[in-house]
């Protein structure tokens, strides 16, 4: 699973999880989630309080804590079929040469994640977007099967101000979101998410996602 798009995805950030301390583009658009947060993804090597240190799998720790409120969520796999009208969705795609958006990786949103990141906003390899909104409406009225013919879906994900037109083929990644505790942070977990440095070298916790 990948780590820019989900967290993007919730107003937040989700390219392979990068390495800790992966510093968010300087390029990014005033409304890109990504503006001051580092990207960390790896396993808790311990937890205590709020505080919990990630170790990646390129090496190196990262001190973090849970301050306020952050978003916690929990990932599972999901297929296409999962898709469906009134879902609150984030899609990750790319413009290609038929200059439709094509989806790499959709996330389907439980009802209280509903609005967050709501929008559609560029993300830092050229020609990808994020857009996180409701899908009102998929093609023919039904979503097709990933396996088999492999026809693409076309979902139109409308959101406040604006909506966009996204073909979702099997090739896509499916991933449903479910909403987490901090209890659900302690050692062995794998986790991915973005947060804000602080200047004693900790970083404060803006999303938190859990991979079973």
């Amino acid at each position: 699973m990948s780590l820019r798009p989900l967290l993007a995805a919730v107003g937040l950030l989700l390219s392979a999880a990068g390495p800790v301390l992966a510093q968010a583009p300087a390029s990014s658009a005033p409304a890109n989630p990504f503006a001051g947060l580092i990207r960390f993804g790896g396993t808790v090597a311990t937890a205590s309080g709020n505080g919990f240190v990630v170790h990646s799998q390129q090496g190196g720790d990262l001190k973090l804590t849970l301050a306020g409120k952050p978003n916690i969520m929990i990932s599972n796999k999901g297929t296409v079929a999962d898709l469906g009208a009134g879902k609150f969705v984030g899609c990750t795609a790319v413009k290609r040469a038929d200059s439709l958006l094509h989806a790499t990786e959709c996330h389907i949103f439980p009802e209280s994640m509903r609005g967050m990141g709501e929008g559609h906003n560029p993300m830092g390899p050229p020609n990808t977007t994020m857009t996180n909104g409701n899908v009102a409406t998929i093609a023919d009225g039904k979503v097709a099967a990933a396996s088999g013919g492999g026809a693409n879906v076309t979902l139109n994900v409308t959101y406040k101000g604006g909506q966009q037109t996204i073909q979702v083929g099997p090739d896509a990644e499916i991933t449903k979101i479910a909403a987490g505790t901090p209890a659900m942070v302690k050692a062995g977990a794998k986790v991915m998410g973005a947060a804000k440095p602080a200047a004693d070298g900790t970083a404060e916790v803006a999303f938190l996602s859990l991979t079973p």
